[in-house]
């Protein structure tokens, strides 16, 4: 009998033991792809700080700068699987038994963003409130993704008070 969709995913589950740490100057949202896959947020991770995380191998995960919601990578990538504890001890070849399950180091960092993305998020930063950015002499367009990422910045805020 073929097993079909959660249960083949249960099937194929494998524990994966990971410690995600941000190599960048941003905070970044460290997110869980759901079953349904939306982004569940898992924890708010401040610049080069790390967190562990115990997950599975079916599990996928992705990582956001707080203000601008940009995409980050790990490893040249924007969605990331965790290999299982016990491949990952073979492929780094430890000739010696594994009693204690290996947790592998993921490291976050930012894509290579155009200027204008940059500059956006450096203003962001700074800005302590939308009121702030209608004093800029900058492009309408402009001040409308400034306020965006103002407010994104206010909720990162609130979930990490929460």
């Amino acid at each position: 009998m073929a097993l079909m969709g959660d249960q083949f995913d249960i099937a194929q589950r494998k524990p994966a033991y990971v410690r995600f740490q941000n190599n960048t100057c941003y905070s970044i949202e460290v997110n869980w792809m759901n079953f349904h896959n939306k982004e569940q947020t898992y924890c708010i991770l401040d610049p080069n700080k790390f967190v562990d995380v115990n997950t599975f191998s079916t599990h996928s995960w992705t990582f956001r700068e707080c203000i601008s919601k940009s995409r980050m990578v790990v490893a040249g990538r924007e969605v990331f699987i965790a290999t299982p504890w016990a491949e990952e001890h073979k492929r780094l070849e430890f000739k010696h038994p594994i009693n204690v399950p290996l947790r592998t180091r993921v490291l976050i960092e930012m894509p290579a963003m155009d200027l204008r993305q940059l500059c956006l998020l450096k203003l962001a930063s700074i800005l302590k409130n939308k009121d702030d950015i209608i004093t800029l002499e900058i492009p309408t367009t402009l001040q409308k993704e400034l306020i965006e990422m103002i407010s994104n910045k206010e909720t990162s805020k609130v979930k990490l008070t929460n």
